[in-house]
């Protein structure tokens, strides 16, 4: 009775592991929660493509994109979710067993990442300019024709240059030359004479040159290079960025940000 006693424990704390290890699993698992027209998974190298869709449980290692009908949102295990847009690409990134990065090849991506607890790892976004640290926060990363730049919804990220000193150009609000303009009088060449003035003056006051920097909730930074210009949120970015939360609501609820 004893040895099958013993035997009845071990078996336990056996199966006991293998949930754990399942629920570990299970955590790190990388899945499309939802997606509708074209997506395709391949290979880091670009091969082996093959369709994809809702459901569909993805390796550690691969690159996703989505085609000019396409959009996905996707489980980052239990670090969050990205949703990719129309004609985007992703390339994710293998450290051990689990995702460890994320690099944005192309497109327009929404990272919406869990805050980090306890010993876990700090995600990274890579682009082709930068490197951006993410500690639970909520931004829009658009790379297409005639925009680069990172817009942030929520929260705080860093951002490191891959090569060299950022040119960093920081413009403030406008509310200040708006009032100014109530109590102006002069024409309106005159007004934008004036602006123009301003907007030389700022730019002059708050230029700086660092490897990295800090962006903040509804900042933005365009990037030509690396010339930056960190700025508020522009009204295209928010539009873009309420279009795709709309999109992947019920699913970003679940973040924890």
């Amino acid at each position: 009775m004893r040895v099958i006693g013993s035997g009845l424990t071990l078996f336990g704390c056996l199966f006991g592991l293998m949930l754990s290890n399942m629920a570990v699993a299970a955590g790190d698992e990388i899945e499309i929660v939802k997606a509708e027209g074209k997506v395709v998974l391949s290979d880091a190298s670009g091969k082996k493509e093959k369709s994809v869709g809702t459901n569909s449980v993805l390796p550690p290692k691969n690159v996703l994109a989505t085609g000019p009908d396409g959009r996905a949102v996707v489980r980052m295990g239990n670090k969050g979710f990205i949703v990719l847009e129309k004609n985007s690409k992703v390339e994710i990134g293998e450290n051990r067993d689990h995702a460890g990065f994320l690099r944005q090849l192309t497109g327009m991506i929404y990272y919406a990442l869990n805050k980090l607890k306890g010993d876990q790892q700090d995600v990274q976004v890579r682009t082709r300019t930068a490197t951006i640290g993410v500690r639970g926060t909520r931004f829009l990363i658009a790379d297409t024709e005639g925009r680069n730049e990172i817009g942030m919804r929520k929260g705080l990220v860093s951002v490191a240059s891959l090569e060299g000193e950022f040119e960093i150009h920081r413009k403030s609000e406008l509310d200040e030359f708006e009032a100014y303009k109530q109590q102006a009088a002069d024409a309106i060449a005159k007004e934008k004479k004036a602006f123009e003035e301003y907007k030389a003056s700022t730019e002059r006051e708050f230029i700086e040159y660092k490897r990295e920097f800090s962006l903040g909730a509804n900042r933005m930074a365009s990037f030509d290079g690396n010339r930056v210009v960190d700025r508020p949120l522009s009204a295209e970015s928010v539009r873009d960025m309420e279009s795709i939360e709309s999109y992947a609501d019920d699913w970003l609820k679940q973040v924890q940000d």
